[in-house]
């Protein structure tokens, strides 16, 4: 599928996105660096990646690129080009220079994250190392371009569940990405969002809205202009609980309760989180309280 001029000059200006996959414990939604060429998005991970192993099981994905004012999101099947595949070899081969054609104009726009990334090689986990790396392909089926009004500042909130230096780099981001599934489809909206003792509190911005008891999540995160190993970010995963929040939001953000769009709770069961490459993985408090409740 060929996107219009303005959808492709904001896949074109924005370097990371969000990618969106079903997993069987509600959407895992990750950044990446891509690059958007002939109906598809291009992107790498590591083999070893959660996101790999969920591609292969199910391919079905969303990504979303936030440009500021107005937003892509595209949706399609995530192929996985695995250079120790002999399959994924042929796959390459069948499909003339696409792949190719892909992954030279992902270098050439991701030169500075590149860059970085050989800076840090010596201190890379195996799994990071250049001979592990895959390269991603979401072939799009259908794509949205999404109007985005403006995020004002907001004071600290502190993400749940985190080491206490990436809580300390994701308190005064405003700006989180909430996901989570409409049917089949991911669906990935800018949010305002706050926690208050404990409890996860979102609003997304867009037209749609998540319903009780949707498996979701809320992505916030803290970029790096080209060095990997400084970027920052936590996923929150749980479910949708009942409507409210919004006067927590609206203070956090010092807006008018009225001017936040309908807040929801998210209820977290697990917490991932990553500093560069370190990738940890927590359960709050209170959804252990919750396990043992249920039994």
């Amino acid at each position: 599928m060929e996107l219009n001029r303005e959808a492709t000059g904001i896949l074109g200006s924005a370097r990371i996105g969000m990618l969106a996959l079903r997993s069987g414990h509600g959407p895992l939604i990750n950044p990446a660096a891509f690059h958007y060429a002939s109906g598809s998005v291009w992107m790498t991970t590591s083999r070893f990646a959660v996101k790999t192993v969920i591609a292969r099981r199910d391919p079905r994905a969303a990504f979303f690129v936030d440009g500021g004012a107005r937003a892509v999101l595209v949706r399609g099947r995530l192929e996985v080009f695995d250079p120790l595949s002999v399959s994924a070899q042929v796959r390459a081969l069948l499909g003339g220079p696409s792949l190719y054609m892909g992954m030279l104009g992902y270098t050439l726009k991701n030169a500075p994250f590149i860059a970085g990334y050989l800076l840090d090689i010596t201190r890379l986990p195996r799994e990071w190392m250049p001979y592990n790396r895959v390269v991603l392909r979401l072939v799009v089926s259908d794509a949205d371009i999404v109007k985005l009004p403006q995020f004002p500042e907001a004071q600290a909130a502190r993400v749940p569940a985190v080491p206490a230096e990436v809580g300390r780099r994701l308190a005064s981001v405003a700006r989180g990405y909430a996901c989570w599934l409409d049917g089949t489809r991911p669906v990935i909206e800018p949010a305002l969002w706050d926690v208050d003792r404990g409890h996860v509190y979102v609003a997304p911005v867009g037209t749609v809205r998540p319903e009780h008891a949707t498996l979701g999540a809320l992505v916030v995160e803290s970029h790096h202009r080209f060095r990997p190993s400084l970027m920052v970010g936590a996923c929150v995963r749980g479910s949708f609980g009942s409507v409210g929040g919004a006067a927590v939001i609206a203070q956090r953000y010092e807006i008018e309760s009225g001017a936040v769009p309908r807040a929801i709770e998210l209820v977290p069961e697990r917490v991932t989180s990553w500093r560069g490459f370190a990738v940890t993985s927590a359960v709050p408090k209170g959804a252990k309280h919750l396990r043992l409740a249920e039994g």
